[in-house]
């Protein structure tokens, strides 16, 4: 009985990355960020953009401490992960705030879109993602390889971008 209780709990344990959706939702998908030069573009396209290859997303901002703290690890992963796509998605209140923060704090090399609907829109709602910083990593099918994960030392973040 033991053995019993004990597979259970590792299968339990095992899954708790959450669901990975095969697709992802058409409010996810059609969700619109701003380029760098305040052009629309939807999340759709950014997967596009980057089809087949691996791609990271971090969903930050640049009042937040967490997200800020995070900026060495994440440079360490991009760094070990050469042909990992790193994209930045800000929340922050306005694109003049996002710009300077991306200047000041998140100056890294990648592609960066500020999320005008914060996380009240089809993305965040769509993944579930209630805060930042969330961390996804969608593999060269486009689909989620690991979902929101909210450290950017999360072993299971490093494991999937080195699959």
């Amino acid at each position: 009985m033991k053995k019993i209780i004990y597979v259970f709990v590792f299968a339990l344990l095992a899954s708790c990355n959450g669901k990975k959706p095969a697709a992802f939702s058409q409010d996810v998908l059609n969700e619109k960020f701003l380029t760098l030069d305040e052009e629309s573009i939807t999340f759709k396209e950014i997967l596009a953009k980057h089809k087949g290859k691996k791609i990271m997303f971090e969903l930050c901002a640049s009042w937040c401490a967490e997200c800020i703290s995070g900026i060495p690890d994440i440079k360490k992963l991009k760094a070990e992960n050469p042909d990992v796509v790193f994209v930045f998605l800000s929340i922050d209140k306005t694109v003049e705030q996002w710009k300077k923060g991306k200047e000041r704090f998140f100056n890294i090399e990648g592609d960066h879109y500020f999320l005008p609907a914060a996380l009240k829109g089809g993305y965040a709602k769509g993944l579930g993602i209630k805060d930042v910083p969330s961390y996804m990593v969608v593999n060269e099918k486009g689909i989620t390889a690991l979902g929101h994960v909210a450290e950017s030392i999360d072993p299971r973040m490093k494991a999937a971008l080195s699959k």
